[in-house]
């Protein structure tokens, strides 16, 4: 007896079931990125068991010079991840605590937007100790906030890892508690000028180093949320006249320093600054408190920062005498406690809208360049690669070729890093750069800084022109920066001082005198470069014997300078105008135009010299 057959299936059903039965997908070709991320893994899970820091620190070194050596350059991601751990093992390592030091490592690692965020915000020069033992007290705390408010914890932490206080003059002010700061801002974050989230850290560190205290801060808050140019408060605050012509104690100081007193009493320049400054960081604007001097005077100013959309800038000029324009302002590095100039906070602005991969691969990238110019003694030999595709044929070695390939990564990826641009700056120094790789250096900091950051350019640029050997070929480069910024006349005058220098140097007497004439002729209102132009040329006029011309030069460089608008007597006296004039006089005194003199000295409102002299 035949069982019957069963119908076959339809054709096209029988290719549907065979489409939609599961079919064995081919497992992925192992990358020598995701090789390195996996022995990374490996790396800090062992020692999440063991607790061996220096084992972990020698294989991840050995892990990172593998990915410098063979990385290709579009997969610099690599080389981040690398130096991320090494980095990590390398601070936590400063923790004297080992069981604080491993509490760490499991947070970090399982909060990784703030560890990638500190890890690589904690420079070189500075302690990591005491920046995790503020983590580890915020932790104990905050813990459940911090990864949430990355930037903001982490600019807390490289800031007030120790205490941080400013002496204003007579006054000295010191920081509110860091955990106090940190939740000022975390409640306040919808307030903010800027927010937080999307605000660099970099930046942060300009807003997080207040010496207000909390309810200055409140108070400021409530009064100038959301201004726009909250440098202008500078002269919010009235001049206190009485304390500078009589030296009586100034109002403020007898009343309680506080921003609430400072903007009732008043106070000189160093206080109008403290004042717009401590407004700024309150609202959650970056600002810096600026210092320089005109003359043998002293001065401060604010400097701030303003943005539209995703561009950015610093304002050194809003909250600032005008006899003071053209004056360099010193800032205290609010992470490192060292003094820099304003052109280095200026060029930060670059990092409005730069996204945080970018930063840190500028940060990675210039590690590893340092890591070749160190193995250049030490030796610098990684084990080849498992795989043949996917890296460097010919891998990078300890050579100056490697580092500057490296470091022009690092610049491109983010700009705005000044250690990466100051690396190139003592490779310059030190005389290791040919001239062609200055002429080409100097080319690409035009291309990224120059246009927008010419103060950064050219404190980058100069030491490359002046490590240049033949005079001939320095010259054609000073004249080169100097059609670049032409109109910057205080960055040009600054050019033709240098320019001079070199000719003294050379002993070529007339051409030095041509680049001091230059100066007075043309930037006499730039600065307080026509001071020093005036002294040289001076002098080159008693040397070549035509000492009856010094009286002319002063007066034909007095009248080519603009009368201040502020008169007011300590602001009138240190501009150039009123310090060129007493020149003058003293001057026609000498040649006995003593009338002529005393007309000078009225017309600028200065006193006489005390001596007696014959009419």
């Amino acid at each position: 007896m035949f069982k019957p057959i069963r119908p076959a299936l339809p054709f096209c059903l029988l290719l549907s079931l065979i489409a939609a039965s599961p079919a064995t997908k081919p497992a992925a070709k192992p990358t020598f990125g995701s090789i390195i991320r996996e022995q990374i893994k490996n790396s800090l899970d062992n020692l999440q068991s063991s607790g061996d820091f220096s084992a972990a620190e020698k294989q991840l070194l050995s892990i990172l010079d593998q990915t410098i050596a063979f990385s290709l350059p579009k997969e610099i991601d690599t080389i981040r991840d690398a130096d991320f751990a090494l980095r990590l093992i390398r601070q936590l390592q400063s923790v004297p605590n080992k069981n604080r030091r491993l509490e760490l490592l499991t947070y970090l690692r399982a909060n990784d937007n703030l560890a990638r965020t500190l890890v690589f915000l904690i420079n070189p020069k500075q302690d990591p100790s005491t920046v995790y033992a503020l983590l580890d007290r915020m932790r104990q705390q905050r813990a459940d906030q911090l990864d949430k408010f990355a930037s903001l914890a982490a600019a807390i932490c490289v800031v007030h890892d120790r205490p941080l206080e400013r002496q204003i003059n007579e006054n000295e002010v010191h920081a509110p508690n860091a955990l106090a700061i940190f939740d000022f801002y975390a409640a306040n974050e919808s307030r903010l000028f800027f927010g937080l989230k999307n605000v660099p850290a970099e930046l942060l560190i300009f807003v997080v180093d207040t010496t207000a205290q909390i309810d200055e801060m409140n108070w400021a808050l409530d009064n100038y949320a959301k201004d726009p140019k909250v440098g202008a408060r500078f002269f919010d605050i009235k001049y206190d006249y009485e304390h500078y012509r009589r030296g009586t104690p100034k109002r403020v100081t007898t009343e309680g320093f506080n921003l609430p007193n400072i903007q009732r009493f008043g106070g000189v320049c160093a206080d109008q600054a403290y004042f717009a400054m401590s407004v700024g960081k309150s609202i959650g604007v970056p600002t810096a408190y600026t210092h320089g001097a005109a003359a043998n005077v002293a001065h401060a100013w604010v400097g701030f920062l303003q943005a539209t959309n995703r561009e950015g800038w610093w304002n050194f000029d809003v909250g600032r005498y005008e006899a003071y324009r053209g004056v360099r302002g010193i800032i205290l590095d609010p992470q490192l406690r060292e003094p820099i100039p304003d052109s280095f906070v200026s060029l930060l602005a670059e990092m409005i809208g730069t996204k945080p991969a970018d930063r840190h691969s500028t940060v990675a990238l210039t590690d590893a360049a340092s890591r070749l110019m160190d193995a250049e003694t030490s030796g610098f030999d990684p084990a080849p690669p498992t795989l043949s595709t996917g890296i460097l044929a010919k891998p990078r070695k300890a050579d100056l070729a490697s580092e500057l390939e490296l470091l022009e990564l690092a610049v491109k990826q983010n700009p705005a890093d000044r250690w990466c641009w100051l690396h190139i700056r003592e490779l310059a120094k030190s005389g290791r750069l040919s001239l062609d790789q200055k002429k080409k250096w100097s080319e690409v900091l035009q291309r990224l800084c120059g246009s927008k950051y010419p103060d950064f350019a050219l404190a980058l640029l100069t030491p490359m022109i002046e490590t240049v050997d033949d005079v001939k070929e320095q010259n054609k480069l000073w004249n080169a920066a100097f059609e670049i910024f032409k109109s910057r006349s205080d960055l040009a005058a600054a050019i033709r001082m240098s320019q001079a220098a070199m000719w003294e140097k050379h002993n070529d007497v007339n051409a030095a005198g041509r680049c001091y004439e230059d100066v007075i002729e043309r930037y006499a209102n730039a600065g307080p470069f026509v001071i020093s132009a005036l002294e040289k040329a001076e002098k080159a006029l008693r040397a070549s014997r035509r000492a009856n011309l010094i009286p002319v030069l002063y007066e034909q460089t007095w009248m080519r300078i603009n009368r201040p608008k502020e008169m007011a007597a300590p602001f009138m006296t240190q501009s150039n105008w009123f310090r060129v004039g007493e020149l003058f006089a003293s001057r026609l005194d000498e040649i006995g135009e003593t009338r002529k003199a005393d007309a000078v000295r009225e017309t600028i409102g200065s006193e006489p010299p005390v001596v007696e002299r014959k009419r």
